[in-house]
């Protein structure tokens, strides 16, 4: 009778339970028992195209398998370390390696992935989680489930193999703790106290540069309210300049003599009022004669002046209408009493007496 394809005759039953242990990976080649062996056919030669598995890669999970890395020689409670996931899977497989997986005792500090832009077009990705232990001991992260939609659109789910860690403390001696030793400088600011002064310094200087301005300019409007106002312009010149204003409206072509009159009377009233001390534009025409009377109005006589108001107020309240040369001539007549009060008064002939 035959076991395993080998004769029976000339090997004891123990040496046989050894080989087949050995054969299936539960007991090291160094501890098998050496015992003889029928030749064997030749294994067949490997395919020089078939693609080589990490050395160190665990059992396939379905279409998956993976490869896990502890970047850190020693874990110590309080420092986080990092666990790297490697997943190798077919073409056309789209792998979602969770991004908050759970990984209790521990805490989870970062999770960072290399995979291809688009799912499905890769054959590898890579999937890194720093952990952070925080007790003392043996510490264990629990498989992880990774879900994934094979080539053939079947949706499954991997686990990762759980990673086992031993947690040490930074003491030294857990009975005799002494201060560990000290790991990599730390930056440390310093305040730049000369940067400090001069950015205060320009401060001040800015503030005090804004108070400045805002006191020259109430400084400036306060003299400006308190300076005495210029003097005020000849009544003559006002007048000169209002009549000229007024001929040059065009009033007697439009034919709008009650505004021309208006405006004519207003401006020798007004004038006659800042010549001899009264609001003459305020007063009506008997009103400013009564004013004037005995008032010495040099070389335009009281007669003139009221014959001249009068023809204005019947224009301007009667509806009387003058004849184009005579509404022409009030513009002239006005400037003329007023040349006639600003003249030096007519001297006497010697026959007169």
């Amino acid at each position: 009778m035959k076991v395993g394809g080998m004769p029976r005759s000339g090997v004891s039953a123990s040496a046989i339970r050894v080989l087949l242990l050995v054969m299936l990976g539960l007991m090291p080649a160094s501890r098998a028992i050496s015992a003889p062996s029928p030749a064997t056919p030749a294994a067949p030669a490997a395919d020089p195209t078939a693609a080589a598995e990490p050395q160190d890669a665990l059992p396939a999970q379905g279409d998956l398998r993976f490869r896990v890395d502890i970047e850190a020689a020693d874990v110590s409670v309080g420092r986080p370390f990092t666990v790297k996931f490697e997943v190798t899977y077919p073409a056309g497989t789209r792998v979602y390696f969770p991004e908050s997986p759970a990984v209790a005792p521990m805490v989870l500090v970062q999770t960072t992935g290399e995979s291809s832009a688009v799912l499905g077009s890769g054959t590898f990705e890579k999937h890194a989680l720093t952990l952070l232990p925080v007790r003392v001991g043996a510490a264990v992260l629990p498989s992880i489930e990774v879900p994934y939609v094979a080539a053939s659109g079947e949706a499954k789910v991997a686990a990762t193999p759980e990673v086992r860690v031993q947690v040490v403390s930074t003491l030294g001696d857990e009975t005799a703790p002494e201060l560990a030793s000290s790991g990599t400088p730390v930056p440390v600011r310093v305040r730049n106290q000369l940067l400090l002064w001069i950015l205060a310094g320009l401060g001040v200087s800015l503030v005090t540069a804004v108070a400045s301005i805002l006191g020259y300019r109430r400084l400036k409007a306060w003299l400006d309210s308190r300076r005495p106002p210029p003097p005020p312009r000849p009544a003559h010149e006002v007048a000169f300049e209002r009549l000229a204003e007024i001929e040059a409206m065009g009033l007697v072509e439009s034919g709008d003599f009650q505004q021309l009159a208006l405006l004519v009377s207003e401006v020798l009233r007004e004038f006659m009022g800042a010549t001899f001390g009264f609001a003459g534009i305020d007063l009506t025409t008997w009103e400013v004669l009564r004013v004037l009377e005995g008032r010495d109005l040099r070389r335009l006589s009281r007669p003139e002046l009221e014959d001249f108001l009068s023809l204005c107020d019947l224009i301007k309240f009667a509806k009387y209408a003058p004849s184009i040369e005579e509404a022409s001539s009030l513009v002239r007549r006005a400037r003329d009493a007023v040349e006639r009060v600003m003249a030096a008064p007519a001297i006497p002939s010697a026959g007169e007496g």
